[in-house]
């Protein structure tokens, strides 16, 4: 999946932020979602092999890639993507959980994460800069009020029906992100205490390391706001922290959902990081969030990050605030 566009205002992610201090540390490692993952344990699973924790991650991932990915025919996300106006699209729980996800994301970032911008995406792939005509006919597909859930209820399978033709949604800026809490969850009821999970650049810690010490993640070169390199750097995440990334340059153009239009200039890569009291999805809204700080045009701190803060809590899920102020509009490069 993570191979795809980028639907939600951005084309394909630069995995700018790798696991380390893996040395002796139970690890299982594999392709996933068009990147690979990582998983460390803080010491090994009672009862369970390595080789059988292995397999189970593949088997999750496996789950979600069926909910999720568009690059298979069966996925829910394929499936909705090839069905009618009106028509009611059967899905399971984890299509429901990220779409959850994905709308409050969306509502908090004041729309600058869409997982319906991919008609956008598109558009700037193909045509830069497209018409201001060709935008406004594909902003017509374009919408998080054009998804509509039926959740499950009495028996029923949850559903998914798009209100206008051609909407389609592209999961590959929360999919990575999603995955990692899932699997972080799933090793502890397998009895894990501290792990940590990474996957396409999206790591979320649990617990800490066997001596007491944080978990610590090195992250790669990339660049600012401003498109002046950054050097690669080590950080510590405490128990429960997130940390997401996202970039931008050849290849990669970033589309404010928004407004249609493409937000042009020098390459970026963003880096945003938070912790939101051990919240199921926290990597998922980070992922999300990684993408939003583009459109939106975050500033990262002078260590270089963009940190979430909890807002509030509502239903028991935080809803996240970034900590700096965006670029104010005049100061972001746009294409006409």
């Amino acid at each position: 999946m993570r191979a795809a566009a980028a639907a939600c205002a951005w084309l394909g992610f630069a995995v700018v932020c790798a696991a380390s201090d893996g040395d002796g540390l139970p690890t299982c490692v594999g392709p996933a979602m068009g990147t690979t993952y990582r998983v460390m344990l803080a010491a090994p699973i009672a009862g369970m092999t390595l080789g059988e924790v292995h397999r189970e991650v593949d088997r999750l991932l496996a789950t979600i890639d069926r909910a999720a990915s568009t690059w298979q025919d069966d996925s829910d996300a394929s499936r909705f993507n090839q069905g009618a106006v009106g028509e009611w699209i059967e899905v399971g729980p984890d299509m429901v959980a990220l779409l959850e996800v994905a709308a409050r994301v969306h509502e908090d970032s004041n729309g600058g994460f869409d997982v319906t911008a991919g008609p956008l995406v598109e558009l700037w792939k193909n045509q830069t800069p497209p018409t201001a005509a060709a935008i406004a006919a594909v902003r017509g597909r374009v919408g998080m009020d054009l998804v509509e859930v039926r959740p499950a209820e009495g028996g029923r399978p949850a559903a998914l029906r798009k209100m206008a033709a051609g909407v389609t949604l592209d999961l590959a800026g929360i999919g990575p992100g999603y995955a990692v809490d899932r699997i972080g969850a799933r090793l502890v009821e397998l009895g894990s205490e501290a792990h940590l999970v990474e996957l396409g650049g999206e790591v979320r810690a649990w617990g800490s390391r066997a001596d007491g010490t944080p978990w610590r993640v090195r992250l790669r070169s990339g660049a600012d706001a401003d498109g002046r390199a950054t050097a690669g750097r080590t950080i510590e995440l405490a128990a429960g922290a997130v940390l997401a990334t996202a970039s931008s340059g050849a290849g990669r153009a970033i589309v404010d959902p928004r407004t249609g239009r493409g937000i042009v200039g020098r390459a970026r890569s963003v880096t945003v990081i938070a912790d939101t009291e051990g919240d199921a999805d926290a990597c998922a809204a980070a992922d999300a969030w990684a993408v939003a700080a583009l459109v939106l045009g975050l500033r990262p701190d002078s260590q270089g990050l963009v940190t979430l803060l909890a807002a509030q809590r509502v239903t028991g899920r935080t809803r996240l605030a970034p900590s700096m102020p965006a670029v104010p509009p005049a100061a972001r490069p746009r294409a006409p």
